[in-house]
């Protein structure tokens, strides 16, 4: 007897120790005895299309593409507040530092074809879900553990290779970058902010800085805002450490794909899911 689509979501909230489903994830199409899953990073209608011709019995993605899931989402940046005031930042100034972030998403929720994949999947009766946030958390939670085992007096480099030990990160076609600093800057105090829907562009990285974080870890970042950082803190001795978007997503989800296959559903991984996995 397999699993159904209810289950599984809680299994991915097991991960982590979470019982309410975060806004940025939902079951799009219900389905009952789950023995097979096409997991990816990202399965739109095209992955949905192959796993209903495929027969399996479950399309699983982490990102999220349409219904509450995207309509919601700015409900998750919450967590951008509650990871900088956990550092010391001033409830207010947190908020105000993730501001614009909440109109862009606020925004781009409203403009988008949030039913596109979603109705696909209900018109081929394919059962589908997607699941964000607690994977994230359970990566976060790596890159946590390695921030807390640097020893004392470590470099920005010594973090930077720490992370690439991370089977995921060491086998990934991207590399864990330093896109602040240089490698022998003090690691000093880590604010690892990732699980918070994305990243917090220069604003949260910048707030961050000016209140005595030393290490800001992002899995990705933009360009204009990386350029944002490197003028303000030029010779600052202050560390902006990127991991890598997929190869850092692939953590939390190549764990839900362990736990779902220790429960007798097997996984095919495709979109960059499987990446640094021992099979």
């Amino acid at each position: 007897m397999g699993l159904s689509t209810d289950e599984i979501m809680q299994l991915s909230l097991d991960l982590v120790g979470w019982d309410e489903v975060p806004a940025d994830s939902t079951v799009y199409v219900s389905g009952e005895d789950v023995e097979t899953a096409l997991v990816g990073i990202d399965l739109e209608s095209p992955e949905i299309q192959l796993a209903h011709d495929r027969g399996y019995d479950l399309a699983l993605a982490h990102h999220p593409t349409g219904t509450s899931a995207r309509l919601e989402f700015p409900e998750v940046l919450d967590k951008q507040v509650e990871f900088m005031t956990a550092h010391g930042v001033p409830e207010k100034v947190a908020e105000e530092a993730v501001a614009d972030l909440r109109s862009r998403m606020d925004h781009g929720g409203h403009s988008m074809n949030y039913r596109h994949d979603p109705s696909v999947a209900e018109l081929l009766d394919q059962p589908y879900l997607n699941t964000h946030l607690a994977p994230d958390e359970y990566g976060r939670r790596v890159f946590r553990e390695v921030a807390d085992d640097m020893a004392a007096g470590a470099t920005a480099g010594d973090f930077v290779d720490a992370l690439g030990a991370i089977p995921e990160l060491r086998d990934a076609e991207t590399d864990v970058r330093l896109r602040l600093g240089e490698c022998d800057n003090d690691l000093g105090e880590v604010a690892v902010h990732h699980a918070a829907g994305t990243n917090g562009g220069a604003s949260v990285a910048r707030t961050y800085f000016e209140h005595g974080v030393d290490t800001v870890l992002y899995i990705h970042v933009g360009a204009g805002d990386t350029a944002e950082l490197r003028e303000a803190f030029a010779d600052a001795g202050k560390n902006l450490v990127v991991t890598g978007h997929i190869a850092s997503d692939a953590i939390g989800m190549n764990a839900l794909v362990d736990a779902l296959e220790e429960r007798g559903v097997a996984c095919d991984t495709v979109s960059g899911c499987g990446i640094g996995r021992e099979n």
